[in-house]
């Protein structure tokens, strides 16, 4: 409960929520209450909105094609050949680094 107070006075958007509620007559147990299911309702919309996820499935044969090893690209980024391999796979997802790779891979 102690996480709540600590919300209601550090988080603008918690601190509007609280004034409102607090303006509409609630006690401070109603307000809790009401902000537990705020956040809820806010981290089922996260874990049910669905995200596009950048396709990956052109880095390796890209980087196959241009004769570039593993270790080559991952010396140029700075990254472990590990790294580089799980990223082409989909098993890690990092956007930037492949964006920042695909490029590198299109103008090699």
């Amino acid at each position: 409960m102690n996480d709540c107070l600590i919300d209601m006075s550090g988080d603008p958007r918690t601190r509007d929520y609280v004034a409102r509620q607090t303006a509409a007559g609630r006690t401070k147990k109603e307000i809790i209450r009401l902000l537990k299911r705020a956040i809820a309702r806010e981290m089922f919309r996260c874990l049910t909105t669905t995200a596009t996820i950048p396709n990956i499935a052109d880095l390796r044969p890209l980087r196959q094609s241009k004769n570039i090893t593993l270790t080559a690209a991952a010396r140029h980024f700075g990254v472990w050949p590990a790294t580089i391999s799980t990223l082409e796979r989909g098993i890690r997802r990092d956007d930037d680094l492949a964006n920042t790779y695909r490029d590198w891979l299109t103008a090699a």
